[in-house]
């Protein structure tokens, strides 16, 4: 018989009802206790209790499934979430029944933390969670769209999830029907000692009969500290990004207004809602391009319909950006879904090799209602230099660059020249010109 402790009561028509508990050690739905456990994840992500993780927020976590059987580190996570906020929620099941289980979990959960980010950065979270909703017949992003609004900038959105990605922002979740004290007392030891990532145990409780109606109840287990002050996206306008940078009095903080006061200056800029001060570049066919991070990274998109070159245009500037350190030299853009942070951060580049970057990148941006793409001139900036900073002077005019061709100079030519000769046939039959030579 249950016990008080196992009831909940429901109040119809001044009858009083008792919904005793239903076990799922059993089963549910005609599943084992972890498949029906599973089965409720993926259906109804409702029931991770957003409120319970962050109650004093006005707008607490809200969930998107990602993936089942999502792959780290060479495991297999039973669900991968991601929250309004861009932070990856990492959901694994388990039927905890004896000492051994509850270390298995444990270590679980610790493995996936230490390879989340070798295993889902540069977009490949995003790659696999394409791949999944691609096979329920939808479009990631218009699930994305769909739970957290229509307003949502899905380009900013991720390059948000991947600058969470890279700092550990992550929260780690175990389910199960019941915890038990000694896993409660480990998770929230986990809790308390872990920085970034959010650990934290969810029982999901059934009450009533499987044939009429089902009452859930998930309880939030573990909490040992408040979570993360919620960061609300807001509107980066230049404004607002010039004093955010100029607050960081460092290297990376002048970089990034040098690459913001050139952008500005040649109308490439794209303002954008996030959490921490980014913008974007905007492509000659009015698509952004590029995203530039408050970390100093870049990221690249790779979809060829941002580019009115199409593949051929978007390609000549990955080999450039190549040739320049940015990019990983092995990747290949046509099997990329979304685009790649760069390998180098802006505070990472000499004063010759950003010029050279904003010279191949103003190649590619252009006006509003630029449509044609020509191929690179290779003019110094790509556009009007930016202006020297008030502070530190470090960049002036183009001319500031001058210098005799060097070793690394003229290696960069002879790629570049090498990328060209390779796209030219694709080029002169696009364009239908009989030949082209370089």
């Amino acid at each position: 018989m249950p016990t008080e402790s196992d009831e909940i009561f429901f109040l119809e028509a001044e009858q009083l009802h008792p919904l005793p508990v239903r076990s799922m050690r059993a089963g549910l739905f005609g599943r084992s206790l972890e498949d029906a456990l599973q089965m409720l994840l993926q259906r109804y992500p409702q029931v991770i209790p957003g409120k319970q993780i962050d109650p004093a927020s006005e707008d607490p976590p809200r969930f998107v499934l990602l993936r089942r059987e999502m792959p780290v580190g060479g495991w297999s996570l039973d669900h991968l979430y991601v929250d309004q906020r861009g932070v990856l929620t990492l959901v694994e099941t388990k039927l905890i029944q004896n000492l051994e289980s509850r270390r298995e979990v444990i270590g679980q959960v610790i493995e996936y933390a230490a390879n989340t980010n070798e295993s889902w950065a540069y977009g490949r979270a995003r790659q696999y969670a394409t791949e999944f909703w691609s096979q329920q017949g939808r479009e990631l992003d218009e699930v994305l769209l769909e739970e957290f609004g229509k307003d949502l900038d899905i380009e900013s959105f991720w390059g948000t999830v991947e600058e969470n990605l890279k700092d550990g922002r992550i929260r780690l979740i175990i389910a199960a029907d019941e915890l038990r004290a000694e896993v409660r007392r480990m998770i929230e030891y986990l809790n308390k000692e872990m920085q970034n990532a959010e650990v934290l145990g969810l029982e999901l409780k059934c009450y009533g009969e499987e044939s009429t109606s089902l009452v859930l109840v998930p309880r939030l287990v573990g909490q040992t500290r408040l979570p993360p002050t919620s960061i609300v996206a807001i509107l980066w306008t230049v404004d607002k990004l010039r004093r955010a940078f100029e607050g960081f009095e460092n290297e990376e903080g002048r970089r990034l207004q040098t690459v913001l006061d050139w952008a500005v200056s040649n109308r490439f800029l794209i303002e954008g809602r996030t959490q921490f001060p980014a913008f974007g570049l905007r492509g000659k066919g009015k698509e952004r391009i590029l995203t530039v991070f408050s970390s100093g990274r870049i990221y690249l998109f790779f979809e060829e319909r941002k580019y009115p070159g199409g593949a051929e245009e978007r390609d000549v500037l990955v080999n450039e950006l190549k040739a320049l350190g940015m990019l990983d030299p092995d990747i290949d853009p046509g099997e990329v879904v979304g685009g790649r942070n760069s390998l180098r951060k802006l505070s990472e580049l000499d004063d010759n090799e950003l010029a050279k970057l904003l010279d191949v990148l103003g190649q590619y941006c252009g006006e509003e209602n630029a449509r044609q793409w020509n191929p690179p001139s290779h003019g110094r900036w790509g556009g009007r230099p930016p202006h020297r900073h008030s502070r530190t002077g470090r960049f002036g005019c183009a001319e500031s660059y001058r210098s005799n061709v060097t070793r690394q100079e003229q290696a960069h030519l002879v790629q570049l020249i090498e990328t060209l000769r390779k796209q030219l046939p694709l080029l002169a039959e696009r364009y239908q010109v009989e030949s082209l030579a370089v």
